[in-house]
């Protein structure tokens, strides 16, 4: 498979990340083309590849991108390895901060049979993992960022496999393998604080619903007091039967004394003295009278 013709430039293709201690590599992989751009630049993809290098070293990295899908799309067309154009690609992404696409095209960078274009995406896609693994780390997700940094690690282990000499790959590694340290202790720490709020969520819990029992007492003190007094009346019920058993039986042996009435006697006697009190107390609400109307001289 042809290859478009292409020469390394340097100017800073991978720029400086939050990350401290990276190394980074300045490299950007272009076509050269002596005549400027004509009408079939749109299905030439070395036409394509050009523009698109005019508009990175113009800072037009949206525009640049464009131009090199452009040109990968007219090098798979043409049979010609489209590795070049993605690669570059990635370097817009890069530089427009979007480290996802960045790390998918130069994914597909890989696959070529150019080994130093291999070897550098290799790098390079480490690189964009760690810019991957900053912004989850900001997002709280660590467990993702965790994974990104690992990955990132295995890209610059390829990438010394194809050049034992690149030390900013032995450096980007151990640094990746630093980060994925700090990531497993900042997750520790995050579990540790979960559990605690946690435990203090559920004791809280505890807490309100023993407050809400508490604020139940007051009625059960009420039941109870309507339970004493339902007693007491109960009581008092039976004090007063007790009582009139008491009479019966003092009016029952008091006949039995004498000789002169028996049992029934004694018990018509009481019932005819119960019903005389109650006459006289009848009498009693009669002549109390009711109120009457009066007429009033204004």
């Amino acid at each position: 498979m042809k290859r478009c013709p292409m020469f390394f430039c340097s100017g800073g293709l991978w720029p400086p990340s939050a990350t401290a201690g990276r190394r980074y590599r300045g490299l950007c992989i272009v076509a050269f083309v002596a005549a400027q751009l004509s009408a079939h630049a749109a299905t030439d993809p070395r036409a394509a590849l050009e523009a698109g290098a005019k508009a990175y070293g113009a800072k037009q990295y949206d525009a640049a991108r464009q131009a090199f899908e452009l040109a990968a799309t007219n090098a798979v067309a043409q049979q010609l390895d489209p590795a070049v154009a993605r690669y570059n690609a990635a370097a817009a992404d890069y530089r427009l901060g979007q480290m996802e696409s960045a790390a998918d095209r130069l994914a597909e960078a890989l696959r070529t049979g150019d080994l130093k274009l291999q070897q550098k995406a290799w790098y390079n896609r480490g690189d964009a993992l760690l810019g991957r693994m900053g912004a989850l780390e900001q997002q709280g997700k660590l467990e993702d960022a965790q994974k990104a940094a690992a990955e990132a690690a295995t890209q610059f282990e390829q990438a010394i496999l194809l050049d034992p000499a690149d030390t900013d790959a032995k450096v980007n590694y151990e640094l990746s393998l630093q980060l994925q340290q700090e990531l497993e202790k900042k997750k520790q720490e995050q579990q540790k604080k979960d559990e605690q709020k946690k435990d203090q969520d559920k004791d809280k819990k505890e807490q309100d619903k023993k407050d809400q029992q508490d604020q139940k007492k007051p009625d059960s003190g009420q039941d109870k007091d309507k339970d004493k007094d339902k007693d007491k009346q109960q009581d008092q019920q039976k004090s007063k039967s007790d009582e009139q058993k008491q009479q019966e039986q003092q009016a029952a042996q008091a006949a039995k004394k004498d000789g002169e009435m028996t049992p029934e006697e004694a018990m018509q006697l009481l019932n005819a003295m119960r019903q005389e009190e109650q006459a006289n107390r009848d009498k009693m609400r009669m002549n109390l009278g009711q109120p009457e109307p009066v007429e009033k001289d204004w």
